[in-house]
């Protein structure tokens, strides 16, 4: 009788372990791009050029650091041949982004703080005051190229149980299961999507409907009483230029964002910046976490922090837009068990929102 106790104890064990990692994954993971990865990051043609300086950095260009003189005799471009101004960026000191969430850029050096090269770098461009013009047309390039009309299948998969997603979702084997028209969505509206984020057509200057970055937008604000489910390290390499703190971050076994990260894995919380304190609720965003600048239209390989066995971590290649740091795709063809990518990638941090953090244990992702 006890070993009977015992095998069925042992059954139950197991079968709560496969309901815990049964999410399973659907769609293209063998996305092969048809456009240029680099996409608007060509430059109308300037391509590498266009951000990065090869001889002279910024100073070939005009550029002038802070507090480095008319002359331009400072330091600018000497890491990372950052060829655009970020003097204005820098001279502006503080941005207040949604509302509460201010940062401090000014003095900052590439060398100082993860806020220059993953915030000045990128507004040098996107903050639209000195660069609207330039080379930006301020509207999305996969909107101006195009690239969002899914049903031309430029973005949108077929899945393997031929799901296709029109006004809602349709199941061809299960045509029962659509409930909306089976008419094209069109995704987005016909409205411009902009680019320059502190000259989007409000005041200019105005960051207050763009997304938080810098020490106050931290894992902790966001994950709460869930981030005892994390393990954050960090680690630090340093070379005779630049210090950086890096982050990993792991789903810990048995969780609820462990199952999350089964079927999608953790890549932005893997690039979150650390400010040398290792306290895990410090680990903050900048524009690189969301943002992976030289790679627009294709993630390629596993997703950190997807758990060894896991689907996730068999991924190859997934389709993404925007230049998301992580499989990111709205044409994905999902069902009521597969959650697309797009929103999973926001679930990483927002994680109270995810099916998982209710206890879903056989919602999976598609891609």
């Amino acid at each position: 009788m006890r070993k009977l106790a015992l095998a069925v104890l042992f059954v139950a064990l197991v079968g709560s372990l496969a309901m815990a990692q049964s999410g399973t994954i659907t769609g293209n993971t063998s996305y092969i791009p048809t456009t240029d990865v680099m996409g608007a990051h060509e430059n109308g043609g300037r391509g590498c050029a266009g951000c990065h300086a090869p001889h002279s950095g910024g100073r070939g260009s005009g550029g002038v650091i802070t507090g480095a003189g008319s002359g331009g005799t400072g330091n600018m471009g000497d890491t990372g041949l950052w060829g655009t101004d970020t003097t204005y960026i820098q001279n502006g000191g503080t941005i207040t982004f949604d509302g509460s969430y201010t940062v401090n850029l000014s003095g900052l050096t590439w060398a100082s703080s993860p806020m220059y090269k993953g915030v000045a770098t990128c507004l040098s461009c996107h903050d639209g005051n000195v660069s609207k013009g330039a080379m930006m047309s301020g509207i999305a390039y996969e909107q101006a190229w195009g690239l969002l009309n899914f049903a031309s299948g430029a973005l949108r998969n077929s899945g393997p149980n031929g799901y296709v997603q029109k006004g809602g979702f349709n199941n061809v084997n299960n045509p029962g299961l659509n409930p909306y028209p089976t008419t094209t969505v069109t995704l987005y509206g016909p409205n411009p999507i902009p680019t320059l984020l502190g000259n989007d057509e409000g005041t200019p200057g105005d960051y207050n409907n763009d997304h938080p970055v810098g020490p106050l937008a931290n894992l902790g604000a966001v994950a709460g009483s869930w981030l005892s489910n994390l393990t954050v390290t960090f680690s630090s390499s340093s070379s005779s230029t630049v210090t950086n703190t890096k982050v990993a971050v792991a789903a810990n076994a048995g969780t609820y964002y462990y199952d999350f990260a089964y079927t999608y894995g953790l890549p932005a919380l893997n690039s979150l910046a650390g400010d040398g304190s290792a306290i895990a609720g410090n680990a903050y965003v900048t524009c690189t976490t969301c943002h992976n600048q030289h790679v627009q239209n294709v993630f390629k390989g596993a997703p950190k922090g997807a758990p060894t066995g896991s689907p996730a971590a068999g991924l190859v290649t997934t389709a993404k837009i925007f230049y998301m740091n992580g499989p990111y795709n709205p044409g994905a063809p999902y069902d009521p068990t597969h959650e697309p990518s797009t929103m999973r990638f926001c679930q990483q941090c927002h994680f109270s929102m995810s099916s998982e953090s209710y206890g879903a244990t056989n919602i999976g992702t598609s891609f």
